[in-house]
């Protein structure tokens, strides 16, 4: 029945029509599916989907794009800075990795592209905004690391551009951000120690005013009301230092709780190198969950930051923006915490 059906229209191009006749939907349904799958349930997508496959539907994104006026792409800019990816950002290459590759993925599903660019010397990343929205290279814009009243959210929303945050918005903003719950995960690595029976804990935090940096402590924090320290730290050098004088104490921590995988491998190097067993005598977490945690001599538990998810859900989110949908709350995403040999 189905080769004959591929016979019918071997003389013209499969359309839309064909494949909302065969899954028994309407061609808007289809449309949805393939344009903002979030206002379908998963089961039509998947009939749906099987209907594509089985008459080798392929979008014709060209004419959709010339048709919508829509570019069919979603950009990414990314402002680094010239040591982005020095010894003190060790597995920031990574993390964005799995941000992008996550992202494409998503948008690919939807017959969408993702434009990565950058800032030229000297220019600012809301200029690169600019450009991007005068020559309608892009339908949305994802902005990464947003910080409160951040300038680049005050220009996109004034300018009525649609964008999706990788962290949360003002007040006054449309609600169109998705974001780590730090606090919510930070705390569950304070439970899991405490169930271990460490209780004397030392955290080694960040020193930025990045939002995280602070949500991270405050889950700590939720666990560890009276803590044996708390310290940020902006140099790796400094951790170690830091962590090798703990020791001398006449009653040192019996667990090290850092708010990155980095300040992690870093503490525990610190300790090994004073005969500390990591994971029997002391107890060592990081929260990020870079590639190089499991291939440690003594692998790092840690949180592990669901970047492919995060993506999924920035890329619906803004599918959404991009349709004009009504807006609705922030969403939280958990970062599981993975138990390994050094807690």
């Amino acid at each position: 029945m189905a080769n004959e059906r591929k016979k019918t229209l071997v003389h013209r191009r499969t359309t839309v029509a064909d494949v909302a006749r065969l899954a028994g939907v309407s061609a808007m349904t289809v449309s949805n599916v393939l344009n903002a799958p979030h206002r379908v349930s998963d089961q039509t997508v998947r009939t749906v989907q099987a209907a594509i496959d089985e008459l080798g539907y392929t979008p014709n994104h060209a004419a959709r794009a010339l048709s919508s006026g829509r570019s069919q792409v979603i950009g990414l800019p990314l402002y680094l800075e010239d040591d982005a990816f020095s010894d003190q950002n060790p597995g920031l290459g990574g993390f964005l990795h799995g941000l992008l590759g996550g992202l494409v993925k998503a948008a690919a599903t939807s017959g969408y592209g993702v434009h990565v660019t950058t800032p030229t010397e000297g220019a600012t990343e809301i200029a690169l905004y600019e450009e991007l929205i005068a020559a309608r290279q892009v339908d949305a814009i994802v902005v990464l690391e947003t910080m409160p009243r951040d300038p680049r959210l005050e220009f996109l929303s004034s300018r009525g551009f649609p964008f999706v945050a990788f962290g949360r918005t003002g007040p006054i903003q449309r609600q169109c951000w998705v974001d780590v719950d730090n606090v919510a995960s930070m705390a569950a690595i304070g439970r899991h120690l405490q169930s271990t029976g460490r209780t004397r804990a030392v955290y080694l935090g960040t020193k930025s005013s990045l939002p995280w940096v602070h949500q991270r402590e405050e889950g700590f924090l939720q666990e560890f009301s009276s803590p044996h320290s708390t310290q940020s730290f902006d140099d790796l050098d400094a951790v170690a230092a830091y962590v090798a004088s703990t020791l001398d104490c006449d009653n040192p921590p019996d667990t090290y709780v850092a708010d990155n995988d980095a300040f992690a491998v870093v503490a525990m190097r610190a300790l090994q190198r004073r005969g500390v067993k990591v994971g029997q005598d002391v107890a060592v977490t990081g929260f990020n969950d870079f590639p190089f945690a499991s291939m440690l001599d003594t692998p790092l538990t840690t949180a592990r930051i669901p970047l492919r998810d995060i993506a999924g859900c920035l890329f619906s989110r803004a599918l959404r923006e991009i349709s004009g949908e009504p807006d609705q709350p922030g969403q939280l995403v958990i970062a599981p915490l993975v138990v390994r040999s050094s807690a």
